[in-house]
């Protein structure tokens, strides 16, 4: 199927969540690697999953890779139970066609799922190279060469959790472990956003990184009412 100038505008556009602050700070639009992150257990851990399913009802082709499907799947919804998706397999699920369009959305949930790809031999490859060992790199170090390793054209969504309350008054390397998947996520998106429900309808929200540097490290106030069961 031929796009559309349409179509091609549509790529460029921020694609909405159910909440309009989170759409804003979060600007989910053309290459930009977004990640968040929540406290495990939380409404909040299941942000992937609502913004995928809201993007899909609005019309937009989404890609969702999760290990708990939602309850409700519309048309526009492509949901991969892939246990541990490769770089390799997210790139090529970028060019799948849903009801006939190709994604605009892709969201990783529990994206410390991911594996790597296996790595091609290189012609000049020396046996028994020590530095060649994976063993010699870091778990850490392996997950953001596989984040690094997705290259797709649409805004990709990551979530991560975190088993304390997320600590908003500080960085994640004040409270975290380097390899801990919150902290690789500091290497490969922006921006990353660190949540934490404060009221009823609000959460507040920790800039961890952003492109525009002067705002890394504020603190947002997010309208964010949960959604009902049936909008799951």
């Amino acid at each position: 199927m031929t796009e559309t100038v349409d179509d091609v505008h549509g790529a460029v556009k921020t694609v909405p969540t159910p909440w309009p602050d989170l759409t804003s700070l979060a600007d989910l639009s053309f290459r930009h690697k977004v990640g968040i992150v929540a406290q495990r257990g939380s409404r909040e851990a299941k942000v992937g999953r609502d913004v995928a399913v809201h993007a899909a009802r609005a019309g937009i082709p989404v890609v969702l890779f999760t290990g708990y499907p939602p309850a409700t799947r519309p048309a526009s919804l492509f949901i991969d139970m892939t246990p541990a998706p490769t770089a390799a397999h997210i790139n090529v699920s970028a060019e799948r066609l849903i009801s006939g369009r190709k994604p605009r959305l892709i969201v990783i949930e529990r994206y410390e799922r991911l594996s790597q790809d296996a790595p091609e031999p290189q012609w000049d490859d020396a046996p028994d190279d020590p530095g060649d060992d994976p063993a010699s790199e870091s778990w850490g170090d392996r997950l953001m060469w596989t984040v690094r390793d997705i290259r797709v054209e649409i805004p990709t969504l990551f979530t991560t959790v975190v088993d304390p309350v997320p600590d908003l008054a500080r960085p994640l390397f004040k409270w975290l472990d380097v390899d801990h998947p919150a902290m690789v996520m500091t290497d490969v998106c922006k921006p990353i956003l660190v949540v934490a429900r404060t009221g009823p309808g609000v959460v507040e929200a920790r800039l961890e990184v952003d492109p525009l540097e002067f705002r890394t490290g504020s603190l947002f106030t997010l309208e964010w009412a949960p959604l009902s069961t049936q909008m799951r």
